[in-house]
């Protein structure tokens, strides 16, 4: 097993970074003692809130998985951006091309379509270290690569369990059965790809196999951009059901199209100049270049396709793309008729697809029958 300690020569990296605003997640604990963010990071990140108020979500954007590649039985802890078939499983994209939500131009299994071993390929079937996340993404105590940090409190610290945390239910969300419920988030560090809802039964162990059984459908018309003074934008968002897992469940694709997902080649320990396609000195950095493979070496980090200042798709407003802080999606999703009032958990999964990472996070809600609501 490879050390964390590793992971300090590519500090400089950029993760993908997301969460649940509304309803509140219990990833969100640290809020309570005031931490938004882990304390090296810019304080000013915050959170937007729908309803145009001052709004901190404590450290819930840095809870996911490193290192899980579709075809794998699970995530490795590691490698985010090497950019290969880390299991040998030859497990291949399900989704169509019009659903890549980046490095469009690369044909589908080209040595250029270096993105393809990453979750959004196909969507639900990478694996997760945790349903609702580790703190930091790896369940290792030390601070790590790609933005991997966490600031320890009183209630969390790096590399816990998302599913040990308590439920922070100070008001009860409740959600009528059969009917529709709105739901918040926020894209900090945009790595492409989509995401989805699902929910799990309180009493039950928070698992995949539990959220897997119960995805919910978006109400597709009511897709928006939210501004940080709570307007909010209706836009025309893309859904898909077709390659995804659970068969036939609804992800929607990032309406917000990402740019630049950081340093475009760094070299692993064991990587020379005879590596097939090594990293180049240059390439230390946030710069582009011309679409080529990765070295696909344990402990390379590449993202050399796509990754500049122009989006892959056209943006849904203006300036709405890349890596924005002071924007939020609005989602609203339709709740089965067919659930048994009770508490439930909400879970978000976030499938990236430039970086093996998926973001999550659990909220807790009440399922009422519809004649309960006075």
């Amino acid at each position: 097993m490879r050390s964390p300690v590793a992971f300090s020569l590519f500090a400089a990296e950029v993760s993908g970074h997301g969460s649940v605003v509304s309803p509140r997640s219990r990833n969100s604990i640290d809020y309570l003692v005031g931490v938004n963010v882990p304390a090296h990071w810019p304080s000013d990140r915050g959170c937007v809130n729908i309803t145009g108020d001052e709004c901190n979500n404590g450290q819930s954007a840095f809870w996911y998985s490193q290192g899980c590649f579709i075809g794998c039985d699970a995530c490795d802890h590691f490698d985010g951006r090497v950019q290969t078939d880390l299991c040998g499983s030859g497990a291949v994209r399900t989704i169509a091309d019009e659903f890549r939500s980046c490095n469009r131009d690369a044909a589908t299994g080209s040595p250029q379509d270096i993105y393809r071993h990453n979750p959004w390929s196909a969507p639900g079937t990478a694996p997760v270290a945790n349903p609702c996340g580790l703190a930091g993404g790896t369940p290792f105590a030390e601070e790590v690569s790609a933005a991997g940090d966490y600031t320890k409190t009183i209630y969390a610290h790096h590399g816990m369990r998302g599913t040990d945390l308590p439920s922070l239910n100070e008001t009860e969300v409740k959600w009528t059965i059969g009917g529709q419920a709105e739901v918040t988030l926020q894209i900090e560090n945009n790595h492409g790809g989509g995401y989805h809802f699902r929910l799990c039964p309180a009493e039950e162990e928070l698992s995949e196999d539990c959220f897997q059984r119960h995805p919910l459908d978006f109400v597709q018309d009511q897709q928006g951009i939210i501004y940080k003074n709570g307007t909010v934008l209706p836009i025309s968002g893309t859904f898909l059901r077709d390659g995804t897992h659970p068969a036939g469940s609804m992800w929607s694709m990032l309406p917000i199209p990402a740019t630049w997902f950081g340093p475009r080649c760094i070299a692993g320990d064991n990587d020379t100049a005879d590596t097939p396609h090594a990293c180049e000195a240059w390439e230390h950095k946030l710069v582009d270049g011309e679409c080529k493979p990765c070295p696909e070496t344990l402990g390379s980090s590449c993202s050399r396709c796509d990754n500049g200042e122009t989006p892959s798709f056209p943006p849904p407003c203006e300036h709405c793309q890349g890596n924005r802080h002071d924007l939020g999606i609005r989602d609203v999703v339709q709740i089965p008729a067919n659930l048994k009032p009770g508490k439930y958990i909400l879970g978000w999964r976030w499938d990236c697809e430039a970086t093996a990472q998926v973001w999550s996070s659990c909220s807790d809600v009440t399922l009422v029958a519809p004649e309960s609501i006075v």
